[in-house]
């Protein structure tokens, strides 16, 4: 992970601080409690992939906000470092975050995407083909450093995949 990314990483751990949950709710006919213990015994930053993706496959059955909250910056660190998908459902939670945060969360959320493009480059992914593609962060997309950021990334970066340079044009032509 590069410098600019941890450092981005630790300022949505200060921002979204919160204490470890005491008790996580959930439906104990979907969800088997042994997968809810490691949100309350273990530390946010020592949760792995697997253990977070408990909450991915039951996620309309697990906590409430301040959880989603709580496990943000986790996923997000996850995400930057290789370890989850940046797919429709974790970039979910960030727009949701962007979308009910203050002015300092959502500019820490702006900076995480500047930081990590392949995330960034699925945002775009998810804005662009969706049909409710206003608000805040759709308006920030359409400005002018996420489109050099892709730019950036797809010229001087490895991307196999062709996802970021993908983002990068339907970014220009959305803009």
């Amino acid at each position: 992970m590069e410098a600019e990314a941890s450092q981005v990483i630790e300022r949505l751990y200060e921002l979204f601080a919160a204490p470890r949950p005491r008790v996580v709710e959930f439906c104990n006919h979907c969800v088997d409690p042994a997968d809810i213990a490691p949100f309350t015994a273990v530390a946010l930053r020592e949760l792995t992939a697997g253990q977070v993706e408990k909450y991915w496959l039951r996620s309309g059955t697990i906590g409430d906000e301040g959880f989603r909250r709580y496990l943000l910056p986790r996923v997000l660190e996850l995400i930057a470092g290789g370890s989850l998908d940046a797919d429709f459902f974790w970039l979910r939670l960030a727009v949701e975050a962007h979308a009910e945060g203050d002015s300092r969360e959502q500019a820490v959320i702006q900076d995480y995407f500047l930081a990590v493009p392949h995330a960034l480059a699925a945002l775009v992914g998810d804005v662009v083909g969706s049909k409710d593609a206003d608000g805040a962060l759709a308006t920030w997309l359409r400005g002018v450093e996420p489109l050099a950021v892709l730019e950036e990334a797809a010229l001087g970066g490895p991307d196999p995949d062709g996802r970021i340079s993908e983002a990068h044009m339907a970014l220009e032509v959305w803009r």
